[in-house]
């Protein structure tokens, strides 16, 4: 039988229940599974989630670096604006990778806790 994390049934039982969703929704999904983590598999769990919104965060970033430098290159005439806009955003993107990486360590740290 396939072991399930506490994540994999919450997320059915909002699936099969939608009036629990319905009851707060000031609270996201994400939110949720964060305050119900009490397992190792739970904080496990979360901690995947983390490193792969730092992925996509670093993703991001590339992706406007490599804009900043097709805008250097341009000839717009306000290139020099564009390329810094795309350098601050791709440096913003690099500072919250680090942070969901921070949370990920932490929920690793949680995991191995008793």
């Amino acid at each position: 039988m396939m072991k399930r994390t506490g994540t994999d049934l919450l997320a059915g039982a909002l699936f099969l229940q939608p009036g629990l969703a319905a009851a707060d929704e000031s609270h996201s999904l994400e939110q949720l599974v964060i305050e119900m983590a009490k397992t190792p598999a739970d904080h496990s769990a979360l901690a995947k989630h983390y490193q792969a919104k730092a992925a996509d965060a670093r993703a991001e970033a590339a992706e406007h670096e490599a804009m900043a430098k097709s805008y250097a290159a341009g000839k717009l005439a306000d290139r020099v604006q564009m390329q810094d806009h795309c350098k601050k955003l791709s440096a913003q993107y690099t500072a919250l990778a680090t942070q969901y990486d921070d949370l990920a360590k932490l929920e690793e740290a949680a995991a191995k806790q008793p």
